[in-house]
């Protein structure tokens, strides 16, 4: 694969779960620089260091216009779209030479084809893989039932009745009506090359799902009819990039698609841990250089849920951080503060390590394989007098230990914020 060289990246909406997965994906990638935009308060504040807000919202109509000014302001190569309502109007918008830089996007009359299922369903009917539609009212109950324009599951029910089936086609949303799947639905992983080449695919189980988004997910049972249908749609659609489909088993266990779209999956992490980076080789599809894929396999199961990010304003200029029970518990290093110390370090912030210890500090951190140099200073207290009167009032600090007694003294003698062990995740800067 070709060394990635000094890329600007656009993700919008960066807050979304594929903007979330296209950060963990590329904040690693040599010479890239992510850049993030979202139109709401969302959670991509808290991931990407260089981050705006905008108040155009993808179908707005000056959308193109408030990308563009952040195009130029800093430097975009490359949009990568984090939601479905992005791509089509990035699409129209890269046809009429609107937008001013690359986007990860089909052409317009495809990304307009992946966006409405009915039109999905009308190009790809002849590949054999389509569910029947049901237009009319029917005796063969239960049928389902998807919005036309929709993500996920958002929106889809089982309909078990004509009844139900007359409001929804009365209620004013386009639905589309199809025979009932019953059996597992898989999503099936797919990346192509510059020219629509389909390079790799892989099918995993949505195990469980959650607002319509698959949460739980491993790889499935090898089917040949997977990989058939991969390649039918890309022969038949020409995607480049990262893309991936929907598909669930009927009555007779045939998988039947649910839908296509050309983007990155939240849940292409699972192929992302076996080497195969989606979002970075998509990228590189889309800016028309050439890579090769590694497939790799072992048994692994994703599961998702909520992480907390947090923005803490604590003003201080130094740190004060214990050993016992704190840097070192139970025999082993905390890898929090680990971290937390290199970051330190980068930051300028000087640590200073703060302790009662029985033993040689030093002795005990070499054991540890912790370089002393990773402190300012190391200050071995063994008088029993308390740790606020080794520490300087003048500069303002953080102290981080476990005994609520030390704690409460260094806060009562100068207001500082202080730390147990399990409030110190608040303090990693892990935006990229």
């Amino acid at each position: 694969m070709p060394e990635v060289s000094g890329i600007n990246v656009l993700v919008f909406p960066c807050g979304s779960e594929i903007g979330l997965e296209i950060h963990a994906a590329l904040r690693h990638a040599k010479d890239v620089r992510l850049h993030g935009v979202s139109s709401v308060d969302d959670h991509g504040g808290f991931v990407y260091a260089h981050h705006r807000r905008i108040d155009a919202e993808a179908r707005s109509p000056d959308f193109i216009e408030a990308l563009n000014a952040l195009i130029a302001e800093w430097g975009i190569d490359i949009v990568l779209p984090a939601h479905d309502d992005a791509i089509p109007v990035l699409a129209t918008a890269v046809a009429e030479g609107r937008l001013h830089a690359r986007a990860a996007v089909p052409d317009a009359e495809t990304a307009a084809v992946c966006r409405d299922k009915r039109l999905t369903y009308a190009r790809l009917r002849h590949l054999g893989c389509v569910p029947a539609e049901v237009d009319a009212d029917t005796g063969a109950y239960p049928i389902f039932a998807k919005p036309a324009i929709g993500q996920g599951s958002q929106g889809a029910e089982r309909v078990d009745d004509a009844a139900r089936h007359a409001q929804l086609r009365a209620c004013g949303v386009d639905y589309v009506f199809s025979e009932y799947l019953p059996g597992q639905e898989y999503t099936v992983d797919c990346l192509s090359d510059a020219d629509g080449r389909l390079l790799h695919s892989a099918a995993r189980q949505r195990g469980r799902i959650k607002g319509g988004i698959s949460v739980r997910t491993e790889a499935a049972a090898p089917d040949p009819r997977f990989a058939e249908i991969a390649g039918a749609i890309a022969a038949e659609l020409r995607l480049k990039g990262a893309w991936f489909f929907q598909l669930r088993r009927d009555r007779h266990g045939t998988p039947k698609l649910l839908e296509v779209a050309p983007r990155i999956a939240g849940s292409m992490a699972l192929a992302r841990m076996q080497g195969i980076n989606h979002a970075l080789l998509g990228t590189l599809a889309h800016l028309g250089s050439a890579f090769s894929v590694l497939p790799q396999q072992w048994p692994l199961v994703l599961d998702r849920a909520l992480t907390n990010r947090y923005r803490p304003r604590l003003d201080y200029r130094q740190v004060y951080l214990d050993l016992d029970d704190t840097l070192i518990a139970g025999g082993k290093v905390n890898p929090w503060l680990m971290a937390l110390l290199y970051q330190w370090r980068a930051n300028g912030i000087p640590v200073t390590l703060l302790t009662r210890h029985a033993g040689d500090p030093c002795q005990t951190l070499a054991a540890h394989h912790v370089a002393c140099s990773l402190f300012a200073a190391i200050i071995h207290v063994t008088d029993g007098s308390p740790k606020s009167a080794a520490m300087d009032p003048a500069v303002p600090a953080l102290f981080i230990d476990d005994s609520y007694r030390e704690r409460r003294d260094v806060h009562a003698a100068f207001g500082w914020p202080v730390l147990d062990v399990d409030a110190v995740e608040q303090l990693l800067d892990q935006r990229a």
